[in-house]
């Protein structure tokens, strides 16, 4: 399994004022919602429910899920607190900030501290309004003090909670903006232009038709989407049709809006693939006809979150369903049109540096053709065309959220999506 690296500096000019320094700080996201990014400490959880990782409440004010959702009631007045234990920790930080996106459900006094070696660090409040998205940055000086501290958990508490009175905490984009690869800030030495797309990616033997894939960066794969068709449903569609998947219209248009839609952020971006796939997979007629496209999307985020995001699995679906549409005012019939889909996504919001390795993995293909579209991606002013088993570098002049155009051809259709992705 891949080991997590520490993120690196992201731009050229960062990057020269480091060296200049002589010292290492990196800006680290420990949690996005691309994958399922740690646990919390059950000895010391005193919130009422186990948090739930990977929830979705809908586009709440620019928090866009899934994100980390900790709710409940107790029969008592009472504070509720945990110690969150992201895959990406153990960390070295020195200075900088804790950054957080935080919303609650009531008017709610949070804290915030971190666990390390020594114990808990000094904890830090905030307030927060009700119903309000709110993007905090805590100094490390408020939480630590000066110098360098090994983070192995962050605390985070949710303060007087009436008797009886149900709350909720979501929690998004969780990252410190100063972590050091060695443990000094001071002695550091930057030992790469932060950015360049070195590592070697090694590629998998499967068939992508095959629904059977390992988890290549370890861990039980996830259960598919259940199913939304009851079985006489389906049995009645088997009828009508030989698609495997049968999808309303509403849910086609869905799909169509995120192929065609071209402004959209970087996580809505991301999220577009996933959701697409579940409303296909949600109504398969029948089980097992494709590789789960959860496990997909889960493994390609881990996967590019094992070469600090410079390495990027592109997600593809290739697949052909059916549609249905009524065929009078009051729906009361409907007839059933077929469709091809080829979909492309990216697993991260993010990449780290001005030199980005793109792959194309069919492990990451969600098919039912044993050959494969052809593939070409844009972004600058570059396009290159990769082939299945192949990568391509791609180099941004600049940090800021970036517009990648990636244009899928099978015998039956073509498609151009435009994708967004941040260059950190």
């Amino acid at each position: 399994m891949l080991n997590r690296m520490f993120k690196r500096v992201a731009t050229t000019g960062a990057v020269l004022a480091l060296w200049a320094n002589a010292q290492t700080c990196n800006e680290t996201m420990l949690y996005d919602g691309s994958s399922m990014n740690g646990k919390m400490d059950e000895a010391s959880r005193s919130f009422p429910e186990a948090p739930e990782w990977q929830t979705n409440w809908g586009n709440q004010d620019g928090m866009i899920p899934p994100y980390i959702r900790l709710s409940g009631q107790k029969s008592v007045k009472s504070d509720w607190k945990g110690s969150l234990d992201f895959n990406g920790l153990p960390l070295n930080v020195s200075g900088g900030n804790l950054k957080v996106k935080v919303r609650a459900t009531q008017n709610a006094k949070l804290g915030f501290w971190l666990v390390t070696d020594a114990g808990n660090s000094k904890t830090v409040y905030r307030t927060i309004s009700a119903n309000a998205t709110n993007s905090l940055e805590i100094p490390l000086s408020e939480l630590q003090g000066s110098g360098t501290v090994s983070v192995k958990k962050i605390g985070v508490g949710i303060f007087n909670i009436p008797a009886y009175q149900y709350t909720t905490l979501f929690i998004d984009d969780v990252s410190f903006t100063c972590v050091t690869k060695d443990g000094s800030a001071a002695n550091g030495v930057v030992n790469d232009i932060a950015g360049e797309a070195s590592d070697e990616y090694t590629f998998t033997e499967v068939d992508p038709a095959s629904p059977e894939r390992l988890v290549l960066t370890g861990g039980e794969p996830v259960a598919e989407a259940s199913k939304k068709l009851s079985q006489s449903s389906r049995d009645e569609l088997k009828k009508r049709t030989s698609a495997n998947f049968v999808l309303t219209e509403t849910e086609h248009k869905q799909i169509l809006k995120f192929q065609d839609m071209v402004s959209r952020t970087p996580k809505a971006s991301r999220e577009g693939w996933y959701k697409s796939m579940f409303l296909v997979n949600s109504n398969r007629l029948r089980d097992s006809v494709i590789a789960n496209p959860k496990n997909l999307y889960l493994d390609a985020g881990a996967m590019a979150a094992g070469y600090d995001n410079r390495v990027i699995p592109i997600l593809v679906a290739d697949l052909d369903y059916a549609y249905k549409v009524c065929t009078d005012t009051s729906c009361s019939g409907t007839e059933l049109k077929d469709y091809s889909l080829l979909l492309a996504g990216l697993p991260v919001t993010h990449v780290h540096g001005s030199k980005i390795k793109f792959v194309y993995d069919p492990n990451f293909v969600a098919t039912t053709r044993s050959e494969l579209p052809t593939m070409e991606i844009c972004a600058e002013t570059t396009c290159k065309q990769i082939a299945p088993k192949g990568s391509a570098d791609i180099e941004f002049e600049s940090a800021g959220t970036k517009t990648i155009s990636i244009k899928l051809s099978s015998k039956k259709t073509n498609i151009q999506q435009k994708l967004f992705v941040e260059v950190k």
